[in-house]
């Protein structure tokens, strides 16, 4: 009799360890196996870069491959879908943009939801836009170019790198901010945005950090930039929010999980995201692209994307913008 008990109380302990201890699926450390990054751009732009580079180095600390797949189309939104509907494991991460909070505002039925769908990771890249002008056209301050938009009458125009681009609605914010109606031109991306303004036929444009090199080379002269801050490498190059109060954009790129990633999961992406970004490698990448990052906790993260949703809705309908 007392064998038999002694045999059930080890049975009972048995049986109570298994139950509180760790689950299997989370006993072995993340993580295990090769992690997805899926991308909303085709391969070779800018976030393309950015992604396989953060992959390189994440590969480093995690011992593990991770994965950059393209999967552009519809204005970010089929990358973000898909994303939304994977499992919650951590194995699926979404490249999310500022595209991403832009599309609620573009799309009247979309298969997700960006706040509720998406769990916010980590910002990985914050980027400004440059407002440019011709050298030749005597506008050589913000101030200037106001005065002359606000004169026009609506004959002035601006180009962009596409309809709804961040580009476009920086350009139609300033329309509103100052009561100007500069008519849009847009073309597909920045370089033939930049070569129309280069031919005379826009009077300016937001481009990105690609255009860069045209503002050092002097073919083109920078105002402002968005960003909140000066940017160290242009520290004479004053901020839009430094004449036009809140005027701010920035073109960000971070990482997303699909809702109901366990929150263990993301701190551990969050954490090995911030030792992959002090890397020598990625600093240099970021200063020659005049990127920055963001120390945004993961709740930051996604307090500032809810944000940005309600700013480019706010502006798309004010200005009555339509996708394509």
């Amino acid at each position: 009799m007392t064998r038999r008990l002694h045999v059930v109380c080890l049975l009972a302990i048995t049986i109570l360890c298994i139950g509180w201890g760790p689950s299997p699926a989370y006993a072995q450390s993340y993580p295990n196996r090769p992690v997805t990054l899926i991308n909303p751009y085709p391969p070779g732009g800018g976030a393309d870069v950015v992604a396989r580079a953060l992959a390189r180095e994440l590969f480093e600390i995690w011992r593990q491959p991770v994965v950059v797949e393209s999967k552009p189309g519809a204005g970010t939104t089929i990358a973000a879908a898909f994303v939304a509907r994977a499992p919650a494991d951590g194995y699926t991460l979404l490249l999310s943009t500022s595209q991403h909070a832009i599309a609620p505002a573009l799309f009247k039925s979309l298969p997700y939801d960006i706040v509720t769908d998406l769990q916010s990771i980590v910002i990985v890249s914050e980027s400004p836009l440059f407002l440019v002008v011709r050298p030749d056209r005597n506008i050589a301050t913000l101030s200037d170019l106001v005065a002359r938009l606000k004169q026009s009458g609506g004959s002035m125009n601006y180009s962009s790198s596409g309809i709804a681009g961040l580009p476009h609605l920086a350009g139609a914010f300033l329309n509103q901010m100052i009561g100007a109606n500069a008519a849009h031109i847009p073309y597909a991306g920045t370089a033939p945005a930049l070569t129309a303004l280069l031919g005379g036929h826009v009077d300016h444009l937001f481009a990105d950090t690609s255009a860069v090199g045209q503002i050092v080379a002097g073919k083109v002269r920078a105002l402002a930039v968005t960003s909140i801050q000066r940017l160290p490498a242009f520290p004479d190059l004053p901020t839009m929010a430094e004449t036009l109060p809140d005027f701010q954009f920035t073109v960000w790129t971070g990482l997303d999980a699909p809702a109901g990633t366990p929150r263990s999961v993301i701190d551990q992406v969050h954490e090995a995201v911030q030792k992959a970004l002090a890397t020598p490698a990625m600093k240099k990448l970021f200063t020659d692209t005049s990127r920055t990052v963001s120390t945004f906790s993961p709740d930051q993260f996604s307090a500032f994307k809810a944000a940005e949703v309600r700013k480019y809705r706010s502006l798309i309908q004010n200005a009555g913008i339509k996708a394509e």
